[in-house]
């Protein structure tokens, strides 16, 4: 088990650190893991609002959650929170008790654990890299940094024209008959046997913020479904922002589908509403929804296929049998 920095990461925890020179920081890693190497691509900073102390730091939840949305939708790969990073006065380079559930909570939310790193300068920079392995486990482990260490698809940017497209699609007028484009009703009634497992039945309050604020909240956590409906799926909908509700739509020669966002100001999250009911959604669920309808629907098939085979086979034992009682096979 390794971790390799790309420059750019690696660069941003020493600016990160140069910058808050006189207090503790840290930041968070955006990445993926491969063959038990962890890939950092992007470390994000903590955010404005956090607590830097000489010793203590805390990080801006709510600024990280919408940053790291912000900066995986950038990369071609699928970028996640892998890990994070913090900096311990002088050469204190194990983790204090209240760093112990910081780094448990990380873990807890991949198979493989999380990654987490101490920053010390005594007097020099330096880091101390650790695997965090459920529930709370630490091994160290070694690290390299350098682009040319990591598989050039991580690095890889979305293109230019992917997002003129997906502008040109959000930007569409509502009323346009996509003969060419993918169905979203077939699309959402496809998945839609998942969403039961996702019901809001909490009663939803408008958000006092104004309706591009809200707008764009829910915009900032679509964008990844958004570009999975240009760049995979070939499926065309426009958006409407009618009040505090943004509208996904389109407008098709057999039927119209619309699916309605709103923003839960005091949970900080999405719901949407679909045939009636809502449902809280999260970036990216519509396509890791249709994996997983693909996923069973492979495994559906092949049982099938293999039931099909047991049956013929039965079939044919039956046969031979019958032929041999009746003296027609020898």
């Amino acid at each position: 088990m390794e971790v390799i920095f790309s420059n750019r990461a690696y660069t941003s925890v020493l600016s990160e650190t140069t910058e808050k020179i006189k207090t503790e920081t840290g930041g968070l890693f955006l990445g993926t893991v491969k063959d038990d190497v962890w890939y950092i691509i992007e470390s994000i900073d903590p955010g404005p609002n956090s607590v830097f102390e000489v010793a203590y730091f805390e990080y801006d939840q709510a600024y990280t959650q919408h940053l790291i949305r912000k900066v995986a939708n950038l990369y071609c790969s699928k970028l996640e929170l892998i890990g994070l990073w913090h900096r311990h006065p002088g050469s204190f380079d194990v983790f204090s008790s209240t760093d112990d559930g910081t780094n448990s909570k990380y873990a807890s939310m991949r198979e493989k654990g999380a990654v987490s790193a101490l920053v010390n300068i005594d007097p020099n920079f330096r880091i101390t890299m650790y695997h965090v392995a459920q529930p709370c486990r630490y091994s160290k482990i070694q690290y390299k940094v350098g682009d040319e260490y990591i598989p050039e698809d991580l690095l890889q940017l979305k293109s230019q024209d992917l997002f003129e497209k997906i502008m040109q699609n959000i930007l569409s007028p509502q009323k346009v008959t996509y003969e060419r484009s993918a169905s979203f009703g077939g699309f959402m009634r496809s998945i839609s046997t998942y969403f039961d497992e996702i019901i809001c039945d909490k009663i939803y309050k408008e958000p006092e913020m104004d309706s591009s604020e809200v707008g764009d909240k829910i915009l900032d956590v679509l964008i990844e479904d958004l570009s999975f409906f240009t760049d995979e799926a070939d499926m065309k909908v426009s958006l409407s922002l009618r009040g505090k509700t943004l509208a996904m739509i389109q407008e098709a020669i057999d039927e119209t589908t619309r699916v309605y966002f709103s923003y839960d100001q005091e949970d900080d999250s999405v719901v949407f509403e679909y045939i009636g009911k809502s449902y809280y959604y999260k970036s990216g669920l519509f396509k890791k929804t249709f994996a997983r309808y693909v996923s069973d629907r492979k495994k559906k098939e092949k049982a099938e296929r293999m039931n099909k085979s047991a049956i013929e086979v039965k079939q044919v034992n039956k046969t031979s049998i019958f032929r041999i009682l009746f003296g027609e096979e020898k």
